[in-house]
Formats: C-alpha cells, sequence, structure tokens
C-alpha cells in the first residue's frame, strides 16, 4: 500500500514537472518569437529609413562624458535611427556601448545603425579610416563622378545613381526647373574633402551640397536684391567658371555676360555648347553651334537651362559682383596666359578676332 501510493505520488510529480516543463518552453518559444519579430520589424523599419530618399547630415559632438543612449536619442530626434532602444541594443550585443570615442562626427541619414556605430567608435586617428580627395573647380558631374572611380572612392555608377535617383533637403534645390540635365549640376562645390573609408555616394554629395551652402551663405543679400534667382546666377557663375581664366577678368566676363541679357543678345558662349557635345572638341564646328538644347546660348537667348560645371568661390563672386562696362565682346588675346580681349562693338571685335588669328598664324590673312 505504502508503496502503490509512492508510486502515484512520484508519477502525478513528474506529470506536474513535464507540464510545467512544456509551458516554460511553449511560454519561451513565445518570447523569443515575440523578440525576435519585435527586433526583425524594428530592422525592417531601420532598413525603410536608410531607402527614405530624402538625404540630410548632422555633426555629432562625443566627449568622454556621452553616453550611447544620449547619442541614441539625438539620432532617433533627428530621425537618423528608427528606435533608440534597438541601437542601443545593438551597441550592447556588439560590445560597442562603452566604447565611444570623443571627437566630431558628421553623419548622414543614408547610414545604418551599424555604420553608425562603427564610426562613433573607430579610432579617428587611424589614416587608414578616412580619405582625402580634391576636385577641382569648372569639373561637371560626370568629371567629378569619373574621379571619385578613378581614385576607387565610389563607382561612377554608383555616384550619378545618387545624383540622379535621391533627394537632397536643401532649400536652393527646390525649384530646379524640368529638363536639367543634372539637377545636381553646379551645386557639388570644388573643394577637397575628407570622407571616412567606405563612404557612400550620398555622404560625399551632402558633404559637397553642405560646402557650397557654406560658401554661398554670405551672398544672401545680394541673391535677394537681384533680379535673377540662384539657379540662373549659378548658370552664369558656371559659364564664367568655363571662359575666364584669370581671375581679374571673371567680374569683367560676367559684366559682358549682364550687358548681353540686358540687351536681349543671344550670349553665344562656346562653353554651354561643349556642355551639350558628349566630347569637348578643341574647335567647335559650324555644325556645333546649331546643336538643339536648351543649353545652346548660340541658338537660344538668355541663360542656358542650368549651370554647366561646378563654379569656384571666384566666379561665383564675381556673378553676384559683375564689372559694371560697356564690353558686350571678348576673344582670345594670349592662349598660353589665357587673358582676352574686350570691345564694345562688333567691328572692333572682328578685328581683335583677326589679331588673336594672326598672332597663332603668321600667314593668315582677311
Amino acid at each position: 500500500m505504502f508503496k502503490r501510493g509512492s508510486t502515484i505520488r512520484f508519477t502525478l510529480s513528474t506529470i506536474l514537472s513535464l507540464a510545467l516543463l512544456t509551458v516554460c518552453i511553449v511560454g519561451s518559444v513565445k518570447a523569443f518569437s515575440y523578440f525576435f519579430n519585435y527586433t526583425s520589424n524594428i530592422i525592417e523599419n531601420d532598413t525603410s529609413r536608410e531607402r527614405n530618399p530624402n538625404i540630410t547630415e548632422i555633426t555629432v559632438d562625443v566627449s568622454k562624458q556621452t553616453t550611447i543612449k544620449e547619442v541614441a536619442a539625438l539620432l532617433y530626434e533627428n530621425q537618423f535611427i528608427s528606435n533608440p532602444f534597438y541601437f542601443t541594443l545593438e551597441s550592447k550585443m556588439s560590445k560597442l556601448d562603452d566604447q565611444l570615442k570623443p571627437g566630431k562626427y558628421s553623419i548622414s541619414s543614408n547610414m545604418s545603425s551599424g555604420q553608425i556605430l562603427k564610426l562613433l567608435t573607430s579610432d579617428m586617428t587611424v589614416a587608414e579610416e578616412t580619405i582625402k580627395f580634391t576636385i577641382p573647380e569648372g569639373y561637371t558631374i560626370i568629371q567629378i563622378a569619373d574621379r571619385l572611380e578613378n581614385l576607387k572612392i565610389v563607382s561612377r555608377e554608383d555616384f550619378l545613381d545618387a545624383v540622379n535617383n535621391r533627394e537632397y533637403d536643401y532649400s536652393f534645390l527646390k525649384n530646379i526647373p524640368s529638363g536639367t540635365k543634372y539637377i545636381l549640376e553646379g551645386y557639388l562645390f570644388p573643394d577637397t574633402y575628407i570622407v571616412r573609408k567606405g563612404a557612400t555616394p550620398e555622404e560625399i554629395i551632402v558633404k559637397m551640397l553642405n560646402r557650397f551652402q557654406e560658401v554661398i551663405s554670405p551672398y544672401s543679400n545680394y541673391i535677394n536684391s537681384s533680379s535673377y534667382n540662384l539657379h540662373e546666377l549659378l548658370a552664369i557663375a558656371s559659364v564664367i567658371e568655363q571662359e575666364a581664366k584669370l581671375s581679374e577678368e571673371r567680374p569683367i566676363i560676367a559684366g559682358v555676360i549682364y550687358n548681353r541679357l540686358n540687351s536681349e543678345m543671344k550670349l553665344q558662349m562656346c562653353s554651354t555648347v561643349q556642355y551639350v557635345l558628349e566630347k569637348r572638341k578643341a574647335t567647335l564646328s559650324y555644325a556645333d553651334l546649331e546643336v538643339l538644347s536648351p543649353y545652346n546660348t548660340y541658338t537660344n537667348v538668355g541663360l542656358p537651362l542650368g549651370p554647366i560645371c561646378a563654379p569656384g568661390a571666384e566666379s561665383i563672386s564675381a556673378a553676384l559682383m559683375p564689372d559694371t562696362h560697356d564690353y558686350y565682346f571678348f576673344v582670345v588675346k594670349n592662349e598660353a596666359e589665357g587673358s582676352h580681349s574686350f570691345s564694345s562693338t562688333a567691328s572692333e571685335h572682328e578685328r581683335n578676332k583677326s589679331r588673336y588669328k594672326q598672332s597663332v598664324d603668321k600667314n593668315f590673312h582677311e
């Protein structure tokens, strides 16, 4: 009888233990499933955030006292991460939550949480972590893309895709006319830049747009008082950049452009035709001057549809503060030094052209 009772109690105890174990297993599975789905949703949301076409950039200042939660809160407030809890959790799982390196960091909204964490915890003194490159004044979007590919920073294809198919949150990009060859043409400021190794095309573009904003900001009064909008002024500056070689001639050439615009004369700038052609030519033909394009200032009155290159600070300044004179024409005077002869009348211009032709061909006669 005693043995039978013990057996029953043992059986009941075993069944109860198995039941409790089953409940625990089921609960754990459900909890894990919930956590997995929760984190998966966060990851999915973070991925969708990365696909957001509106690219922006902020500077995060990290001190020795800065915590990962403070960084997460700042990033979340600026919509650079989708969930501060997951960002903090990812930092802990990666054992990076206490590895923040003091310094100032430029963070793009196109970066993933993992990329941001890697940047904030990397040793900024390591030279291999950054890449330095220079974009010369007068470069076009295509030339910028080619240079970045040649330097093995980003591919030409990826850069042009980022130019054409992404949106960037800057007020000066809001009213660019349709039909523009490249929306960002003229706005990627030519300068020397330092980017992190592995930077995306969007990060590079944002840096260049930020630099443009810095350069143009002091001229806000000139822009607001002009009868031309910023896009048109930048088109003028880009023509100056392509036509002028000497700094002292940029304001003079700017004055020529405005004189012709005010007189409703065609600008007839060879640089605008060169922009339309697939490859630049040493000498333009008459057929080239007739090419159909809203950028061709030989066939259209007024400005080209948009900038034809990235103008530097001197050309932008000249476009905003041109010299006042009565010149309507200019032609090369000395090819080696890049100087020009300026004239007020067509007849004087023709004489200057003849002098130039004679300077390069002693046997030239009209």
